[in-house]
């Protein structure tokens, strides 16, 4: 896939309170995040967030550190660099982040991504230790999809099977898509797997395809239900 990085404003990301984004304590280490929920924002002031109700745990920082937000949109992925300024703890901890200046967008030339919440069971074909692992899907594409597991599902290169029931307006399909492990990481609340679904059951990848499209034009969020 190929990849252009542009500058944007925070503005232009069109992010909703209540979305989920990731915080990174240490910018530098990509692989230590935190999922954290976008409370609040005052134009050109600040940008206020607390720890995801997924997860309800947050770092340890300290009021001046530099920090990052991180959030994966369709088309690219948003590094948000930012500055805390002010750490609430009553009546909940909350992050006072300085105003975002400059926004560092990847876009992602390829298939477009949508946000889901969807159930689903894993099993590892390559490694029968990792079986009925429970988890749901975060994001969803014509080719692959991300995984937030509660516990691990196995590597990068294994084989692996995902169940979850898809919805296209009133048809319900229960589904079990075979796939291949491209990307994994560790992170507090569980494992975060991106994988690429095999292309050797076009049955199920039309459904797959019909479930994406579906979302896309309708705006729709299929959720945990």
């Amino acid at each position: 896939m190929a990849e252009e990085v542009k500058l944007l404003s925070f503005d232009e990301l069109g992010l909703t309170f209540g979305r989920e984004l990731e915080l990174l304590p240490d910018p530098s280490d990509k692989d230590r995040i935190f999922p954290c929920d976008l409370v609040g924002c005052v134009k050109n002031e600040c940008v206020i967030v607390g720890p995801a109700a997924s997860s309800g745990t947050f770092p340890r920082v300290v009021e001046g550190q530099r920090v990052a937000l991180r959030v994966k949109l369709a088309g690219g992925i948003a590094l948000i660099p930012t500055t805390v300024l002010f750490i609430s703890e009553i009546p909940t901890i909350l992050f006072f982040l300085d105003f975002p200046r400059d926004v560092v967008f990847k876009q992602v030339r390829g298939a477009l991504r949508v946000n889901v919440a969807l159930p689903v069971l894993g099993n590892n074909v390559s490694d029968r230790r990792f079986a009925s692992v429970p988890g749901k899907m975060i994001d969803v594409s014509t080719t692959g999809a991300r995984l937030h597991m509660f516990q691990e599902l196995g590597d990068v290169g294994h084989q692996v099977e995902v169940k979850g029931k898809f919805q296209i307006g009133d048809i319900q399909r229960i589904m079990q898509i075979s796939a291949t492990v491209r990307a994994r990481s560790v992170r507090e609340g569980g494992f975060i797997y991106g994988i690429e679904f095999s292309s050797a059951d076009e049955d199920k990848l039309i459904v797959l395809m019909g479930f994406t499209f579906h979302a896309m034009a309708f705006g729709s969020l299929q959720t945990i239900r």
